[in-house]
């Protein structure tokens, strides 16, 4: 029979210890991004304690290997004995700073500076998906302009890189880096501390925003509760799975923006989840109250 307690459909059970503890949702400065460099400063810093922290230009350590000019043959020489002598000359000097950048020290340095630059472009730009795929496209197309370029005309286009990249010389002792990985490993610590300064707390009834070092609290109703998730820029999210929650909540004129939240797609389910049992439970209070 219809009442009969046995044939009712037991209720889906709204309480746990995610719902009661809540989704905490907590939002970081763009610095957490510059992890990487973090990890390559500890790289490059065990690289020099390796190689002893060698960091003597090769160039003025020994002049000879830059290409000194070699003793005067007797006589005079002739217009095409001097071109052909600055030739070699400049040939020795060149290969002397190719090799010269070649050198562990060097490419370590290049490497840290590198990522340096890379991670504060990151934190600088914001590159959406369409943004990044059009950047990327770009690069090809002029990739391929400038290898037909060379293969036409018959040029090396790699020499004017060699010969930049030949008068690049960066390079600092393991204790530069090991600073360096210090600074920004207290800082990452700082950020993690404070982070419970500021924070949110999404429950099945109510959305709870805790704030200042007494820890002040703002509550909202999470009745008809929206969220949106955006991705504002692709390389955060590739690093981090970092994102933006936007949250609508009933009765606040402006929307709730959560910024920097990571690993935003696991937040996007939980939140799913959440409003899914929050729907369930509205449902069995109905059919209770009728009954």
């Amino acid at each position: 029979m219809a009442s009969d307690p046995k044939n009712a459909p037991s209720p889906i059970p709204v309480s746990g210890p995610n719902l009661v503890k809540g989704i905490r949702i907590f939002t970081y400065p763009k610095l957490i991004f510059i992890f990487p460099t973090f990890v390559v400063a500890l790289i490059c810093g065990i690289g020099m304690e390796l190689i002893g922290d060698t960091t003597e230009d090769p160039l003025k350590k020994d002049p000879q290997s830059a290409g000194a000019t070699a003793a005067a043959a007797p006589g005079s020489p002739s217009a095409e004995a001097k071109a052909a002598k600055r030739h070699a000359e400049s040939e020795s000097v060149w290969m002397a700073k190719h090799r010269r950048f070649l050198t562990t020290q060097n490419l370590l340095g290049v490497l840290f500076l590198g990522i340096l630059a890379f991670n504060l472009l990151i934190m600088a730009i914001d590159f959406p998906r369409f943004t990044l795929v059009a950047v990327l496209l770009l690069v090809l197309l002029a990739t391929f302009v400038l290898l037909w370029i060379g293969a036409f005309f018959n040029y090396d286009l790699m020499r004017p890189a060699r010969v930049v990249l030949g008068s690049v010389y960066a390079t600092a002792n393991s204790g530069f880096y090991f600073m360096i990985a210090l600074i920004l490993g207290v800082i990452f610590m700082v950020i993690y501390v404070t982070r419970w300064l500021d924070y949110w707390v999404i429950q099945t009834n109510e959305i709870l925003h805790h704030h200042g070092p007494l820890s002040d609290l703002e509550r909202f109703p999470t009745t008809n509760l929206k969220f949106d998730k955006e991705i504002p820029d692709v390389l955060e999210f590739l690093f981090l799975g970092a994102g933006r929650l936007v949250l609508h909540v009933t009765e606040e004129r402006k929307a709730i923006v959560l910024d920097n939240v990571l690993f935003i797609n696991s937040k996007e389910q939980a939140l799913k989840r959440l409003m899914s049992r929050m729907e369930v439970r509205v449902t069995t209070d109905q059919e209770v109250t009728e009954g």
